[in-house]
């Protein structure tokens, strides 16, 4: 490992060992009653068994586990603050003879006193991947999980026999409108209380929407369902495969609409050891559809807002790379293809639409923004403007403000489709 990852480990196991950020989790009921559920859903499979809580932070989990029976616990985490709360409250509800705290990071552990039978942990980050401690979740596996023994023709034994909570956790994707935060962040400050107090962009972070918003978002705001972009299988799951994660999406626009950019979210569930049992567990999600939880959603805003037409299709390269500098923290790139026009386009018949003969879109043909949670920096977004031979009023290079009163067409469509979104949206 080098210096920097050693750096930024001690930076991570710092800002974990305040109180606070275990308060926020602990007051996130989604989260811990996922949790809970899973497991005193599943006392028979903990019964008399010896868990290993990895991260266990307040040592929640490590409790639960006693509570559904197991008949020992390793709670294992790196920080000493922490691990000291946990031991006062593991000996308030009288669980001390079957849990244990070790304040170690669980790569510096060379053997437990027991085999280890069940991993739970709580390693999810924003959007999945971001600050988790999924490495060391599967160093742990690799580690120290008892497995069943080797069939006779010293094959592997399957993954069902491997018991992890959570067992699967899957990362989602999905375009969403949202007008209230890029205005804001355009707007606010040049008249603000009738002052212009514009040279304070500057001095605030991620003004430019240049990274991650980690907020919420009404389900109202999706303008498409969600596609899948990455599944984990807890059980198998390698190190190597988490370096860089690509997908492609195409999201077929059923109403014309307005895109802000991408949302993010993830579902996580605690299957026992039949897969066909995934649907029918306890799932934990993070989606805009359910309750709030700490993570909220993971919101990628385009460099500008893009308006596509009923029946066009939007296709998206995503790519998830780890950070070279921080292997906590990933680098979020999308990549917006050029759209591909649906038949109203062709037709000219947009139902309640202005019929546009030509449209000059304001995307290029291809867009690359990198796009960063916290901390992390992000490259500059790359655009070319579409050769589009068209109406003169379509070609018309000068920037119009959005919306705009004038009569080109363009501006026509898109003061339309604000008007039509706002009044879809007016809350009565």
């Amino acid at each position: 490992m080098t210096s920097t990852q050693d750096d930024s480990d001690q930076q991570y196991f710092q800002s974990y060992d305040q109180f606070e950020i275990h308060e926020l989790m602990l007051r996130d009921r989604p989260r811990v009653s996922a949790y809970y559920d899973a497991m005193m859903n599943n006392k028979h499979l903990f019964e008399s068994k010896v868990v290993l809580d990895v991260g266990s932070g307040t040592g929640i989990l490590s409790m639960f586990a006693a509570k559904a029976g197991a008949k020992f616990v390793y709670a294992v985490d790196a920080c000493p603050k922490i691990c000291q709360l946990a031991e006062k409250l593991i000996q308030c509800n009288g669980l001390q003879d079957r849990v244990k705290v070790l304040n170690k990071r669980v790569e510096e552990i060379e053997k437990f006193e027991h085999n280890i039978d069940i991993i739970i942990s709580e390693w999810m980050g924003f959007y999945l991947f971001h600050e988790s401690m999924l490495e060391s979740v599967i160093y742990a596996r690799d580690h120290f999980l008892q497995k069943l023994s080797s069939n006779e023709d010293n094959t592997p034994e399957p993954a069902e026999s491997i018991m992890m909570f959570p067992s699967h956790a899957y990362l989602y994707c999905a375009p969403f409108v949202d007008q209230h935060i890029r205005i804001e962040s355009n707007t606010m400050w040049n008249d603000y209380f009738g002052l212009n107090m514009s040279s304070l962009v500057s001095h605030i972070k991620n003004s430019d929407l240049s990274e991650c918003v980690i907020d919420t978002i009404e389900p109202s705001q999706l303008v498409h369902d969600a596609q899948l972009i990455q599944s984990i299988d807890l059980r198998t799951v390698r190190i190597d495969d988490l370096r860089s994660m690509r997908s492609f999406c195409e999201f077929e626009i059923d109403n014309t609409c307005i895109i802000s950019g991408f949302c993010f979210w993830f579902d996580c569930y605690f299957s026992s050891t039949d897969n066909s049992s995934i649907l029918r567990s306890v799932r934990l999600t993070t989606s805009p559809h359910a309750s709030k939880t700490h993570w909220k959603q993971t919101l990628v805003f385009l460099p500008e807002d893009i308006y596509p037409l009923k029946g066009d299709i939007v296709p998206v390269n995503i790519k998830l790379k780890q950070s070279a500098e921080n292997r906590r923290h990933y680098n979020l790139t999308i990549a917006l293809k050029k759209i591909k026009e649906g038949a109203s386009a062709a037709t000219g018949d947009d139902e309640n639409f202005l019929t546009v003969k030509k449209r000059q879109r304001r995307r290029s043909s291809t867009i690359s923004s990198d796009k960063h949670a916290m901390d992390t920096s992000s490259d500059s977004s790359s655009s070319e403007n579409d050769a589009d031979d068209g109406d003169d009023n379509d070609s018309q290079s000068d920037e119009h403000p959005i919306p705009c009163s004038c009569d080109r067409p363009k501006c026509k469509l898109i003061r339309t489709i604000m008007e039509k979104y706002d009044e879809e949206n007016m809350l009565e």
